[in-house]
């Protein structure tokens, strides 16, 4: 029996589009209610992607299958069903921006269109095509339609599922859903531009795909290709298809796509040791990078010990001139990443040490008891990962060296202060919606005390998805929260301590702040600018941060350096006054307010009133290196020393830092005070962080074998000169050193465990 084509319903009549418009509208409509989906942005935009092409595809596909219109027809229909469902996921998001406020509508309706919106026309093609394919099949010719439509974007998922798994990258371009951006914590995001040109070779597949319709027809056995040929619509449309593919294969050149071949081009160049392979930029010395890949085998050793358990023979690294780089050629900018299926980690430069490169060590290591194929910890073989356990044995494995507080200390003062979280909360997905410091910080605590609690084969075995009752002697999670409850009862702690601790935890997670992406990205911009000395430009971005977020804290302190900028310096400090006096925010972010006080009348000739002020903040604040850096700028024994101190720390009020005035004037220091050390300790200190070693080694001993009236500068003297000893493999007089640092008095119990892992790793003699 021959089937005649049916003319297809008016738009507003297609029972088929209703049904997709209702369930976009429940779906969307929900989600919009999710915090940082409410409203355009990137969020909603991703979950527009992951609805719309579907619901215009199996829309389409039902319709052409019903009624076997022309398949140019169909085209058109899947275009236009398209833009119909765009409009409505449109609407929808536009309604919860209405509800909730918009963040940056223009860019973020920009953002949808060329995102979902596009997807969803792509998408109701594609639904055309699954639908015209499917004519002369003979059973269930519908469920086949529906299976090719759905096909189109899981297929687009499983390509960016698959450049996940088998490459460094962790964003995705798809021409379905559109961006996705990888991890959660990178706020800056900014992917129009790559959009607009991935969407040049979405418009050329469907001039391609227009062509190809209008040369075909459909008989009673489906689809064939159509007698009259046109020659040249025939070539314009290979000509867009040639195009097409021409965007696709250009993608690393595009930002589209890498692979590890494209990443390892651009970085060129590599180093090995027993342990690791180090592939790292040019512009990296290879003096660093052969530092780098020594501390990454010193790190194997020693987290391997610590887990007791051996890790893969060789890990790659690959490390980034800066995060720029990184996010164009793998994403996660300013997020430090590994893969432990691939035993590979992904870091941004860093003077040595490095400070995650352990953490991220870790990851890989523990892979060798994960599950999955992701060699990750959590249910279903670690396919649904468990962040808790994830992030809590890298965080145990190794905690930084640099804090002044153990993680057990941290998550003591969070309980004493009614902010731990539950642990059922931090061990599941949950673990994202919390602050990253506090998830973090608990997870690796709660981690860290049951390895020592129960050793390292039960964290072990618990990471590889055995129940914590077969580990315990049956003692579920809540019983285990118990006793670790009871072990941090019984740490000490002090007023300081508990003030830190609130400034640093009680805070929202990304997922509860309103338009992290927007602000963060604004703040960004506001910087460089006035790195830029456009000031007028970046007074104009920390304004309109502040006109989304009113008690944003660095887009105060960004409007009060404006006013610095442009001399304005009673502007300066009426801004800064209103920061100290605001009752609304925590006691340690008042008081960057009155230290910043404290920096204007040191670099403006009055000493006695910045002293009175470090002097105050001193008495509140806990880490030793915010101490350490007070000490400095109040203790200036004569007016070259407060010239000195001030062209470093602070610089001036309208030009800003210039470490060469700093250098000069600390020069004069040195010679004017040749029994005191501290102007040698800031220059040698300074030229480290420049990678300038030999001055820095000169530098330092010097300072060391002068006298250094503060004592927290010795301490520190000490601790930078013996990695300084790591860094150019000078093992005894390291020993000697580090022998001299770990005997002081004034090194916290936490710097003291820390220094004593780094000293280790260094090879350097215990004391």
């Amino acid at each position: 029996m021959k089937l005649a084509p049916e003319p297809l319903p008016r738009l507003g009549e297609s029972r088929h589009l209703r049904a997709a418009v209702g369930f976009v509208a429940l779906i969307l409509g929900a989600i919009g209610f999710l915090p940082l989906f409410g409203g355009p942005g990137y969020e909603a935009a991703l979950a527009a992607g992951l609805v719309l092409p579907s619901s215009a595809a199996v829309a389409v596909a039902l319709e052409v299958q019903a009624r076997r219109p022309p398949p140019l027809l169909a085209f058109g229909r899947g275009v236009r069903i398209g833009l119909a469902l765009s409009a409505v996921g449109l609407g929808l998001v536009i309604a919860h921006g209405v509800r909730v406020g918009f963040c940056a509508p223009r860019d973020d309706l920009l953002l949808f269109l060329v995102g979902p919106a596009a997807g969803a026309v792509l998408g109701g093609v594609w639904g055309a095509v699954a639908g015209i394919a499917t004519l002369g099949t003979r059973r269930r010719p519908s469920l086949k339609a529906v299976a090719l439509a759905l096909a189109g974007p899981l297929a687009g998922v499983l390509v960016s599922l698959w450049r996940f798994y088998s490459s460094p990258m962790v964003f995705a371009y798809d021409p379905f859903f559109g961006y996705f951006a990888g991890p959660l914590y990178d706020t800056v995001l900014d992917p129009v531009a790559g959009l607009v040109t991935y969407r040049v070779g979405s418009a050329l597949a469907l001039g391609a795909t227009a062509v190809l319709a209008l040369h075909t027809t459909v008989g009673e056995r489906g689809p064939r290709a159509s007698a009259a040929l046109r020659p040249g619509l025939a070539a314009l449309g290979v000509l867009c298809a040639a195009g097409a593919i021409g965007v696709a294969a250009a993608g690393p050149e595009l930002g589209h796509w890498h692979t590890v071949s494209s990443i390892r081009a651009e970085l060129a160049r590599e180093v090995e040791t027993e342990r690791c392979r180090v592939v790292y930029d040019a512009s990296i010395w290879r003096e660093d990078a052969e530092a780098f890949a020594r501390e990454c085998t010193a790190h194997v050793v020693q987290i391997e010990a610590r887990l007791e358990a051996r890790g893969p023979e060789r890990i790659v690294a690959y490390l980034f001139a800066n995060e720029e780089q990184k996010g164009r050629l793998m994403g996660a900018a300013s997020t430090y990443i590994a893969k432990p299926w691939r035993r590979e980690v992904y870091l941004q430069f860093r003077r040595f040490p490095h400070p995650v490169l352990g953490h991220e060590l870790a990851h890989v290591i523990a892979g060798s008891f994960g599950q999955g194929p992701f060699r990750v910890s959590g249910p279903l073989f670690g396919l649904l990962p468990d962040p808790g356990r994830i992030e809590g044995i890298a965080t145990a494995a190794s905690p930084s060296e640099d804090d002044d507080l153990t993680l057990g200390q941290w998550s003591a003062a969070m309980k004493e202060l009614e902010l731990l979280p539950p642990l059922s909360r931090v061990f599941r997905l949950s673990f994202l919606g919390e602050n990253s410091s506090k998830a973090y910080t608990v997870a690796g605590a709660f981690v860290a005390w049951f390895r020592d609690a129960y050793g390292a084969a039960a964290l072990r075995r618990w990471y590889g998805g055995e129940a914590l009752e077969a580990l315990t002697s049956g003692k579920d999670l809540a019983v285990l929260e118990r006793e670790w409850h009871a072990h941090l009862m019984t740490l000490e702690l002090d007023e300081r301590v508990m003030a830190a601790a609130r400034a640093r935890f009680d805070r929202p997670g990304v997922f509860s702040r309103k338009c992290p992406h927007v602000i963060d990205r604004w703040l960004t911009a506001a910087g460089s600018k006035l790195g830029q000395r456009d000031v007028e430009g970046a007074r104009a971005q920390f304004e309109r941060v502040l006109a989304l977020e009113p008690r944003n804290l660095g887009a105060r302190h960004g409007l009060s350096v404006c006013a610095l900028r442009e001399a304005k310096l009673d502007e300066a400090r009426r801004r800064y006054r209103e920061i100290e006096d605001d009752p609304s925010l925590h006691a340690l972010e008042r008081l960057g307010a009155s230290e910043a006080l404290g920096d204007l009348a040191l670099v403006t000739g009055d000493p006695a009133e910045a002293k009175r002020r470090f002097v105050q903040v001193a008495r509140q604040v806990q880490s030793a290196d915010h101490l350490r850096s007070l000490a400095v700028k109040s203790v200036a024994p004569h007016d070259t020393a407060r010239r000195s101190v001030a062209a470093l720390l602070v610089g001036d009020p309208v030009y800003g830092r210039d470490f060469a005035e700093a250098a000069a004037w600390l020069g004069r220091w040195s010679v004017l005070d040749p029994e005191d050390g501290t102007a040698d300790y800031l220059l040698g200190r300074n030229f480290y962080g420049m990678g300038r070693y030999a001055e820095a080694r000169e530098r330092l001993d010097q300072a060391l074998g002068r006298s250094l009236p503060i004592r927290l500068v010795e301490t520190e003297a000490l601790r930078n000169r013996a990695t300084l000893a790591c860094l150019l493999g000078e093992r005894e007089r390291g020993s000697e050193l580090a022998a001299r640092y770990l005997a002081r008095g004034d090194v916290a119990p936490a710097r003291r465990q820390g220094f004593g892992r780094f000293a280790e790793r260094c090879g350097f003699a215990a004391p």
